[in-house]
């Protein structure tokens, strides 16, 4: 699975399919790896007191689990921040993969307009959430501006 490969408008989404958008999304920043599925049994088991065996987690996002139980989702729906109806009405859960893409696309505008192509920055500013990119943006967007209306250089930092 990765990310929207091969999904259409009409397409019904699998709990797989949805399972796989998530852990792309929470994908360590420079990184393609995707968190283990012990690490993220323990965290889910830590955050909501729910059990997860990592097979089980696995077993989920390959699709060979196809019904959880509304425990389970709650629990992964609280794991990564969204909301339970993400995992049982596909209207929700395209509206939460369009916003997430909407907003990467705008900060990635923004940086590549300012310059920015330090890596390791974009890595971490991927790991924010739509709001906080649209912020992000905003802010590059904002100091550009200031930058441009000065016409004086950006100060170096300080020590």
């Amino acid at each position: 699975m990765s990310g929207q490969e091969g999904i259409t408008p009409r397409q019904r989404l699998t709990v797989a399919q949805k399972l796989d958008h998530l852990l792309n999304l929470h994908a360590k920043p420079g990184n393609d790896d995707k968190p283990s599925y012990k690490t993220m049994a323990a965290e889910i088991a830590a955050q909501s007191g729910e059990t997860f065996s990592a097979a089980y987690l696995w077993q989920l996002h390959r699709g060979e689990r196809t019904n959880p139980t509304l425990r389970h989702l709650s629990a992964l729906a609280a794991y990564f921040g969204v909301p339970v109806s993400y995992f049982t009405d596909d209207d929700v859960a395209r509206s939460v993969i369009d916003e997430e893409d909407l907003a990467r696309r705008e900060l990635d505008r923004s940086m590549a307009e300012a310059g920015v192509s330090a890596v390791y920055l974009r890595g971490d500013l991927t790991a924010l959430s739509p709001e906080g990119k649209r912020m992000a943006a905003d802010m590059i967007r904002q100091i550009r501006a200031l930058e441009q209306g000065t016409k004086k250089p950006p100060s170096p930092p300080r020590p």
